[in-house]
C-alpha cells in the first residue's frame, strides 16, 4: 500500500510540473548566440511572427533560412544575427535586441527602447484563426492609456484614449467619442469608413473627405503625447 501511495504521489508531481509549463523553455536574450537564435527565429525552414503588443513598422516578419525573409506588405528583407541582436534590412536598416524567446513567442527591444511582443502564428492553427492578420485592426489604437495620431496635413494630434474618448493632444479638449465596428469608425455621431489601420497608419473617409493620420506616440493619462519634440 505504501508503494502504491508513493507511485501516486510521483505521478501527481510529474503532472503538476508539466502543467506549469516545464517544457516551454524560455531563453533570455543574454544567453543567446547567433546560431541559437536562428533556430528559434526561422525553425527548420521558415517561421511567421506577428506583432501582438507594441507599435512598430514590422507588423509581421517571416524569417527564413539563409538570412532572408519577408516583412510588412510582402517586402523582401535580409537579416543577420549577432548574439542577441537582430539586424534587418529592406529600405532601412533596423536593429532589435532579443529580450526573451521561445518557440511560440519572442520579446524584442527596439532602438527606441520600445518593447515588442511577437507570436509565432502557424498557418491553419487555432491561433491563426484567433489572431488573423488584419489590415484594419482596432488594437493599434490601444496603448497603456491611449495612442496619439498626427494628421499628415495641418499638424494636429488627436489622442484616442482607451476610455473611448478622442482628445486634442495640445489643447486637451475632448473632440468626440470613438468606437470601431469592423471597418467603420464611429466618430461621435458620424460613421466613417476606415481604409487602413495598422501600427503606423490610420486612414478613413469622413463624409467623403479622406483623413490620413500617422502614429505619433503613446498617450499619457491626460491625453498628452509621451513623445517630446
Amino acid at each position: 500500500m505504501k508503494n502504491l501511495n508513493l507511485i501516486f504521489i510521483s505521478v501527481i508531481v510529474i503532472l503538476s510540473f508539466n502543467s506549469c509549463g516545464g517544457g516551454v523553455n524560455n531563453k533570455k536574450g543574454s544567453d543567446l548566440k547567433g546560431e541559437d537564435a536562428i533556430k528559434y527565429l526561422a525553425g527548420k525552414e521558415r517561421k511567421y511572427w506577428q506583432l501582438d503588443k507594441g507599435h512598430d513598422y514590422y507588423e509581421y516578419i517571416q524569417f527564413e533560412q539563409g538570412g532572408k525573409g519577408i516583412g510588412t506588405k510582402g517586402i523582401d528583407l535580409t537579416y543577420k544575427i549577432k548574439d542577441d541582436e537582430i539586424e534587418l534590412k529592406d529600405y532601412l536598416t533596423v536593429k532589435f535586441k532579443i529580450v526573451e524567446i521561445n518557440n511560440d513567442k519572442m520579446i524584442l527591444l527596439s532602438s527606441k527602447q520600445d518593447s515588442l511582443t511577437y507570436l509565432y502564428i502557424e498557418p491553419g492553427s487555432e491561433l491563426a484563426k484567433e489572431k488573423p492578420y488584419l489590415e484594419i485592426n482596432p488594437k493599434w489604437l490601444n496603448g497603456q492609456y491611449g495612442t496619439c495620431w498626427k494628421f499628415s496635413d495641418g499638424g494636429k494630434i488627436y489622442s484616442y484614449m482607451n476610455d473611448g474618448s478622442i482628445i486634442d493632444a495640445i489643447s486637451l479638449r475632448k473632440i468626440a467619442d470613438w468606437k470601431i465596428n469592423d471597418n467603420t469608425l464611429m466618430f461621435g455621431q458620424s460613421n466613417c469608413t476606415i481604409r487602413r489601420l495598422s501600427p503606423i497608419y490610420f486612414d478613413y473617409d469622413a463624409m467623403g473627405y479622406p483623413v490620413t493620420l500617422n502614429y505619433y506616440s503613446e498617450a499619457n493619462i491626460d491625453g498628452t503625447p509621451t513623445k517630446k519634440e
